[in-house]
């Protein structure tokens, strides 16, 4: 075996949560070249942050992309997403190329949603992706998931105001979904409540309710929404006493930096297989909101 393919299109906590199956591969087979093809967006993120030799980005139709795989000439190809463009994606590749692929219990989640009742009971995520790769005797070395933080994006204390230099907590107030996110209300309750100087991460969506929280305290108080990075945040997360973050692609990336995280949800629940992966309870606190109508509300057919 010489070369192989991981492919997972998206997100971004999905890309994170590969990250075991991706560095236990790597110590099973250290001369393996690892590519990974996702969507263009997301091509950054895997290059910069994931251990691969080399990143594709998905082009405008399977058959460009197919294409591109067919000449590489790789061993397998390891399908974490399992949707229907990268099982289509397969029927265009070579016969030759032998294809893994990730068993995501889509239904039984989906009943488990509709019945809101827990009949999943199923592993961990990131323990389902390496479970792919089983054929391969691959196993899981315990070390939970992997983010890796290049030089140019680590920030130093000295960086920061003098108020933030000797200990802070980050707020990660983003989410792309709207039953994920948090009233601004209840970030402002939580800000009042902590004595630490705070940081607020986040994109350029999350800079009004950023302004509206620093406004009520601009010494306590920073933002950094829509100025850092993905690699930038997550450095500063690593230095936080704690993250405050919401069921999100920065979640998975706090769990990855073994980070104390109080974890909150609401549209969705932690019991389908999508808890931060890898944190003992000594650093992990989960607040689920089970009262609101749309929990538990769950995309897992993509």
């Amino acid at each position: 075996m010489q070369r192989v393919l991981c492919i997972r299109l998206g997100a971004i906590g999905d890309i994170v949560m590969t990250s075991l199956a991706l560095r236990c591969f790597r110590k099973k087979y250290p001369d393996v070249k690892i590519d990974y093809l996702t969507k263009n967006e997301y091509s950054q993120l895997v290059c910069k942050h994931l251990d691969v030799d080399e990143v594709i980005s998905l082009k405008g139709t399977l058959w460009e992309t197919a294409k591109i795989i067919a000449l590489r000439e790789y061993d397998y190809v390891i399908d974490l997403h399992a949707n229907l463009r990268s099982i289509g994606l397969k029927q265009l590749l070579p016969e030759h190329i032998k294809v893994l692929r990730y068993k995501k219990y889509a239904l039984r989640r989906q009943v488990s949603v509709w019945l809101k009742r827990d009949l999943y009971q199923g592993r961990m995520v990131p323990e389902q992706y390496l479970d792919t790769l089983k054929s391969l005797k691959i196993e899981n070395d315990g070390k939970g998931l992997s983010f890796y933080i290049p030089k140019e994006d680590m920030i130093s204390p000295l960086q920061l105001p003098l108020t933030h230099r000797f200990g802070y907590i980050v707020l990660s107030l983003g989410a792309k979904h709207f039953t994920k996110r948090m009233p601004r209300e209840k970030w402002e309750e939580l800000c009042k409540k902590l004595d630490y100087p705070i940081i607020l991460i986040g994109g350029k969506d999350e800079i009004p309710l950023a302004d509206y929280l620093v406004s009520l305290d601009e010494i306590k108080i920073i933002s950094k929404c829509g100025q850092y990075n993905i690699g930038q945040s997550a450095s500063v997360m690593s230095q936080a006493k704690f993250v405050v973050v919401l069921d999100t692609g920065m979640m998975h990336i706090a769990a990855a930096l073994k980070v104390k995280t109080v974890s909150i949800w609401g549209g969705t629940v932690p019991s389908l297989g999508f808890r931060p992966y890898g944190l003992d309870d000594a650093k992990l606190l989960i607040v689920e909101n089970k009262k609101l109508e749309l929990s538990p509300l769950l995309k897992v057919w993509t």
